[in-house]
């Protein structure tokens, strides 16, 4: 990245030659390469098997029990089990689940028990 001469008040970056940028952003730079490698790899099977995006096309039901999905993993990986990148398998049941929260597919009160 370029020379930053200051930052005002406003959490604004002013870069030599005049650019500025807001530092408001996420910084996907701190999240490391082999978590992400790992991810896609587990992403890489999947869309081969099931179609790129097929996540996408879940419904509640699908993203709740990914949650379930998400525990099998830990425990295996707890277990000892290396069958598979079961961590990277949690990270993807995560993921879904993240989006599907953001994406209003889901919310947090879905989670809670039945009455």
């Amino acid at each position: 990245m370029g020379q930053v001469q200051h930052r005002n008040r406003h959490n604004t970056w002013r870069f030599a030659g005049g650019a500025r940028r807001s530092d408001r952003k996420p910084r996907f730079d701190l999240i490391p390469f082999e978590f992400l490698e790992s991810v896609a790899e587990v992403l890489t099977r999947g869309a081969a098997r099931y179609g790129p995006y097929n996540w996408k096309r879940g419904q509640k039901d699908f993203f709740l029990d990914a949650w379930n999905h998400a525990f099998v993993h830990l425990q295996k990986f707890k277990e000892g089990d290396r069958s598979e990148d079961h961590l990277a398998y949690l990270a993807c049941n995560v993921a879904f689940m993240v989006w599907a929260v953001k994406n209003r597919t889901i919310s947090q009160e879905d989670f809670g028990h039945p009455r």
